[in-house]
Parts: structure tokens; C-alpha cells; sequence
């Protein structure tokens, strides 16, 4: 019998995923949270889906990611 790890499957099983702790303000946690529930997901999940498409910075370079 083989035994199974306990969780989730990985999310990409070619690409280590990386542990994020994110702090919301109450009011917008609840905002994210009857999304997810009207979404049928879970708040991390809403986050990922959110998240995994490309974000999009303002021209300016002040608003950029560091490269």
C-alpha cells in the first residue's frame, strides 16, 4: 500500500511552491471571502486565480517590480 501525503496535490508538480502570508483589513477579507463563497472556492484559491494572471503596473516606472 502506498501512502498518500495528507493535503492538497501540489500545485505544479515541476515548480516548488513557495509559502505567502498576506494581512487584509477585515472589511476587504470579508469582501474576498463572499467572492470565493459566490465563486464556490477558497479565499487562497480566490487569490491564486487572481494572481496567476498577468498583472498589469502603470506606466511609470516608480510602480514597477524591481528587476
Amino acid at each position: 500500500m502506498q501512502h498518500r501525503r495528507p493535503g492538497r496535490p501540489p500545485l505544479d508538480p515541476t515548480d516548488p511552491s513557495t509559502k505567502v502570508c498576506v494581512t487584509f483589513p477585515s472589511k476587504r477579507y470579508d469582501a474576498l471571502y463572499r467572492q470565493a463563497a459566490g465563486a464556490r472556492v477558497s479565499v487562497p484559491e480566490l487569490i491564486r486565480q487572481t494572481l496567476s494572471r498577468p498583472l498589469r503596473y502603470p506606466k511609470s516606472h516608480e510602480h514597477e517590480p524591481d528587476r
